[in-house]
């Protein structure tokens, strides 16, 4: 009995060591049965060095693995260092689990041509395996829900185990990517994934994977995903990802010469599977430094976009935007005398590219799957859109027009637009205000809904506007070029169904013209000095309403041209006429000739408003031209007026301001407002009504207060645009209001009166 036993005992000790000894000595015949027909089963070489495997903690090891391209020499795909280790205890609990898969120094490198692959030739030899051989696999589509997503739940409760992987850790990974056609290469190095554990049941699976972009840039994502619900969250975070990689893929769209900038996103995604369009997305996307460089070698750019995106869902057709910044953009527009634009030329090769024609059998085709799509989809959400800030500054804009006789060069700087609450169905307001050179500027109120672009309400507003810039303009359609002057402009717009009815005025002071070029042939033959001669009051100034009404769809309507047409006609309409010139010089006299300042050390002003005229604006700033020949001199601009006087002798425009208003339904007034206020007559019968019966309401000391807000109001306004100028700094100009004392005992009309002292 014994001796059996001990038999049984040696049997299996060496049934173990056998076993431990195939084990062991087993991988590396694994080994060398692959490589050896590696070309047999996939149709390429495999390298390995070696496999291991390790009995008594079920770990697999294999080392320097490389599947090589067809040359037999260069890897495709290889990895220094590949482990799994399987728990075979946990089968006793119906659970099969691997405790890890560690993976190092992953490579891939793909190269596409075409629609070619480095990888094609092995997709090739697998399907000519695959259809010699006989169909034995079934397609069990039982556990797919009703949108075609696979419920893991349902899998694992008709699998005999369930199924656990934990501890999957990718390190040390590069990824290359080249598309031979287009020239495009992206490489992603230090490639990792980081994923604690996956479950085929109802368990939180979490996964990270972090890589570094070559060419500059960081990527993580982090995402969760619950395998028996389909649940899932992603975050996406790319920080600084270099642009330029994507420039090779440009060249179908654009013509350019360079293309530089970053992204950068905090993206978080969350749905199901079964109906990703459903899923909310929000987060955060930048873009900064972008440089785009044109054939030409001009650059458009942006230093920095910001889209706060509060929830973005595809399915229910919503788009809330927190916020859109915009920082330091500039552009320029270059109008060639081919009649083409430098924009035409950078988009030259889309432009080709839409104009290509067609086959006739796919645009039919295509053509019949869109009516068949119109007549069987179902009605679409009604979007809901709304952008919550928009902020644009520090932005400028150049324009070169190149179809004039002498180019024409303009910068309009210092471009901010402001809007809020904007959104696609109610109407909103978006202001916009620009500088122009020499202390111009501009500024556009638009109140309308995105909805309906046909229906909106826009003010525009231009002042100081110096003429001598565009003086090439004047050259090309007069044949005479702008010497001086400065022009103030309003507008304002109502637009019901693309129908314009729009009120223009136009307030020109000291223009100027020099002699005509008889070498230019100009588009209007406008005798310019005799007409502006006439046109002039004797302040040197011209006014002119221009009205505009029409229907913007119109091909023929164009405000522009209406508005030139109408100064034109007003020239040419004033030097034809002999009686017209001599009663103008009879009560002008030679004032009419230069530039008239009236009192060399004052400039007017009106204490009832807040903004100056062209004439104020260029009397105060031909001052400052001692500034430039003699740095050691100072201006100092003082301003009067008398606080109690001035309240009483405005307390009767007070009360127009007020009725006007009410009768209007104003709340703030424009240009063209204070200008409608003034017409308004002391006999109208509706006015006298309102100030009887609300003269009492108007207090002398309120109005005090107001004026001295409008006077620092006009104190800022001036100093703005006197810095503009050249030779001006700030210690060498000063604008204040005198002291109560001063206010108080003047007795002439509101002014400023300019002093000069000695730095």
């Amino acid at each position: 009995m014994k001796k059996a036993i001990t038999i049984i005992l040696i049997i299996i000790a060496a049934l173990i060591v056998l076993v431990l000894a195939t084990l062991k000595f087993a991988p590396g015949f694994i080994k060398d049965y692959v490589v050896a027909h590696s070309e047999e089963f996939i149709g390429r070489k495999i390298a390995i060095e070696n496999i291991s495997l390790n009995p008594f903690t079920f770990t697999v090891n294999v080392d320097k693995f490389a599947l090589l391209e067809p040359d037999g020499t260069t890897p495709f795909v290889a990895f220094e260092k590949f482990r799994i280790n399987v728990d075979p205890l946990k089968i006793v609990t119906k659970t099969a689990a691997v405790s890890e898969i560690y993976m190092k120094d992953l490579y891939v490198h793909v190269t596409q041509n075409g629609d070619q692959f480095n990888f094609s030739d092995i997709l090739d030899f697998l399907a000519k395996a695959d259809s010699a051989s006989p169909d034995t696999v079934a397609t069990d589509t039982a556990s797919s829900d009703s949108a075609g997503m696979i419920n893991a739940a349902e899998i694992a409760n008709g699998l005999p185990v369930s199924i656990s992987v934990k501890n999957i850790v990718f390190e040390n990974g590069n990824i290359i990517y080249e598309d031979t056609k287009v020239g495009s290469r992206i490489h992603i190095k230090d490639f990792g994934i980081a994923i604690p554990a996956v479950y085929l049941s109802n368990k939180q699976t979490d996964v990270g994977v972090s890589l570094k972009f070559a060419d500059g840039g960081d990527l993580n994502v982090k995402v969760s995903v619950n395998a028996a619900t389909n649940d899932f969250n992603v975050n996406v975070g790319l920080k600084d990802f270099a642009l330029a990689c994507g420039k090779p893929y440009l060249n179908d769209f654009i013509a350019y010469k360079d293309f530089s900038g970053s992204v950068s996103t905090n993206i978080s995604v969350a749905g199901n599977l079964g109906d990703v369009l459903s899923s909310n997305v929000s987060g955060v996307v930048s873009v900064d430094n972008v440089i785009l460089t044109e054939t030409s070698g001009k650059t458009i750019g942006v230093n920095h976009v910001g889209v706060g995106i509060a929830k973005a869902n595809l399915n229910e057709n919503t788009f809330i935007i927190d916020s859109v910044i915009v920082d330091g953009a500039y552009a320029h527009l270059d109008m060639y005398k081919d009649g083409k634009t430098n924009i035409d030329v950078l988009l030259a090769p889309l432009n080709k590219k839409s104009a290509a024609p067609e086959d006739s059998s796919v645009s039919d085709s295509t053509a019949q799957a869109e009516a068949a799509t119109e007549t069987t989809a179902p009605a679409g959400k009604k979007m809901v859109a709304k952008v919550g800030k928009l902020y644009v500054h520090n932005t400028k804009v150049s324009a070169n027009d190149q179809t004039l006789t002498k180019p024409f060069n303009y910068t309009v700087s210092g471009i901010t637009v402001n809007g809020s609450n904007i959104n696609f169905d109610t109407p909103c307001t978006v202001n916009v205000a620009a500088s122009f050179p020499e202390g111009g500027s501009l500024s556009v109120k638009y109140k309308g809904a995105l909805s309906d672009i046909g229906t909106m309400d826009a003010y525009i507003s231009v002042k100081n506007l110096a003429l001598k810039h565009f003086s090439n303009y004047s050259l090309h359609y007069t044949g005479y070029p702008i010497s001086a002057g400065t022009m103030a402009f309003a507008s304002e717009n109502k637009i019901q169904n693309f129908n314009l009815e729009s009120k223009n005025t136009i307030d020109i002071y000291n223009i100027d013209v020099g002699d005509k070029d008889n070498s230019i042939d100009p588009e209007f033959t406008v005798p310019m000095k005799v007409g502006l001669y006439i046109l002039k009051d004797k302040d040197d100034k011209i006014q002119f309403d221009v009205p505009v009404k029409g229907n913007m769809k119109d091909p023929e309507f164009s405000v522009l041209k209406i508005i030139w047409k109408t100064v034109m006609n007003l020239i040419i309409k004033v030097a034809v006429s002999p009686l017209k010139v001599v009663g103008n010089v009879a009560t002008t006299g030679a004032g009419m000739v230069g530039i008239d300042l009236g009192k060399e050390d004052e400039v007017l002003v009106d204490v009832m408003s807040a903004t100056f005229t062209s004439e104020q604006y260029a009397k105060a700033s031909k001052m400052t031209e001692i500034l430039a020949n003699d740095p050691k001199l100072k201006l100092i601009f003082t301003q009067y007026y008398n606080p109690s006087k001035a309240a009483n002798d405005n307390k009767q425009h007070k009360l127009k301001t007020d009725f006007y208003k009410q009768s209007q339904g104003k709340q703030t007034l424009n240009e063209l407002d204070e200008r409608a206020i003034l017409e308004i007559k002391d006999s109208d019968e509706a006015f006298k009504a309102y100030a009887k019966e609300h003269a009492a309401d108007v207090d002398v000391n309120t109005l005090k207060k107001e004026l001295a807000e409008l006077a620092a109001k006009r104190n800022d306004d001036l100093l703005k645009v006197l810095m503009q100028q050249n030779g001006v700094t700030k210690k060498n100009i000063k604008v204040i209001t005198a002291p109560a004392g001063a206010l108080n005992s003047h007795k002439g009309k509101a002014m400023y009166k300019v002093t000069i002292d000695v730095q």
